[in-house]
């Protein structure tokens, strides 16, 4: 099977960064990657209704991502302040993480020209390995991936040896 996604940057080392994240530590994505995949959830804002839908339809789904190892950080230019109160609203079971100058966005091109600059909602999927296995950004701001079309992907990427 080929690399799943679109852009030149599937089957490229995914971009390496450290973030703050919303319990007050810090990830590093070298050092945490190899440990499981890795899903990046790039997202507008915090407490927006889409982002809000997006990450609870992941949360709600947890089980179906821990079947495959995966560990899912969301990032937005959010500070770790309003990333603490959003995840304890939400529970979310996974970090969220502070791209305040959308530097790490810019890296993943997860920034939209049609949102004036601002981080669009895009997910990758990493190897453990450090390879970008998919890419997808969405058009619009009112949309994204549903966790059954995530789950379908990894399934394939699993079935062919890639995660």
């Amino acid at each position: 099977m080929a690399l799943t996604g679109a852009g030149k940057v599937i089957g490229k080392r995914a971009p390496d960064f450290r973030l703050k994240d919303h319990k007050g530590g810090e990830v590093v994505l070298s050092q945490v990657m190899p440990k499981a995949p890795t899903l990046l959830a790039f997202y507008p804002g915090d407490f927006t209704p889409v982002c809000t839908k997006q990450l609870c339809t992941y949360r709600d789904r947890i089980d179906d991502f821990n079947k495959y190892g995966v560990q899912i950080f969301g990032i937005s230019s959010n500070s770790v302040q309003s990333h603490a109160e959003f995840a304890k609203k939400f529970d979310f079971p996974f970090l969220l993480l502070s791209d305040v100058n959308k530097m790490v966005a810019k890296s993943y091109d997860a920034t939209s020209i049609l949102l004036l600059g601002k981080v669009s909602r895009a997910v990758f999927i990493l190897s453990t390995g450090g390879i970008v296995l998919y890419r997808y950004v969405e058009p619009t701001t009112i949309t994204h991936r549903k966790p059954e079309e995530l789950v379908s992907i990894l399934d394939d990427l699993k079935n062919n040896k890639l995660i």
